[in-house]
């Protein structure tokens, strides 16, 4: 007698779904940027930063805000999801999942809150904007660190995962006191995205691992012979 196919649970199901979401997000969110970029006359992708395309000032603005920052926000928010369902448990796996659930928080926030003209931030608004933009550039890359741990832990990701893991969210974590500190005036916009589009493609391609994980629904049931 042939084993009975044993069918995947809704948490499971659901982990793929989400898995896929984490996959998709970020490519659309790189590419939107992009494109929005391109359209606003006088913008430029090397000086100016993201942020710029959803100021008040922004012809783009509630673009940018709703299906750039917060569309993003929701993506991370799914693949925290898919990265808790799928991983096995740990303390460093619930500890990065924390971080991507509070960088995914703080992303959604941020679209409520436009810097202001030229990302000069005078208002409270702006300034706001400013201080739940930090979740995102420090959780992220962070929980990539921390997964090294999580994946060698795991045992289903070699190690070419972990120290890219760890050291791309170094280095992304490593841009931030630059942009604050204003070292590389004329080019925070390219600094802003080499800090931050690499992690966005971890996530990507973690998501795409995780959705190969998550147990498949089967075709057919297999039957007593």
């Amino acid at each position: 007698m042939s084993p009975a196919i044993t069918e995947p649970t809704d948490r499971e199901v659901g982990a793929r779904v989400l898995a896929s979401i984490g996959v998709v997000g970020p490519i659309f969110y790189i590419v939107f940027v992009s494109v929005l970029g391109a359209m606003r006359e006088g913008y430029d992708l090397v000086r100016d930063t993201q942020s710029e395309l959803g100021a008040v000032d922004s012809p783009y603005k509630s673009l940018m805000n709703v299906a750039g920052f917060m569309g993003l926000g929701v993506c991370i928010l799914a693949f925290a999801g898919a990265y808790l369902i799928v991983l096995r448990d740990g303390r460093a796996k619930m500890l990065a999942t924390g971080l991507l659930v509070i960088a995914g928080v703080g992303m959604i926030v941020v679209g409520f809150f436009p810097c202001d003209a030229g990302c000069v931030d005078v208002t409270s608004t702006g300034r706001l904007h400013g201080t739940f933009s930090m979740p995102g550039a420090i959780g992220l890359p962070v929980a990539a660190m921390l997964s090294a741990l999580v994946f060698r832990s795991d045992g289903r990701f070699g190690t070419g995962w972990q120290v890219v893991s760890f050291w791309l969210g170094l280095l992304a974590l490593a841009s931030g006191p630059i942009v604050q500190a204003g070292l590389m005036e004329g080019m925070l916009g390219l600094l802003q995205r080499a800090g931050m589009w690499p992690p966005l493609l971890w996530m990507s391609a973690v998501s795409f691992r995780l959705y190969s994980l998550a147990p498949r629904p089967a075709s057919t049931h297999a039957s007593g012979v």
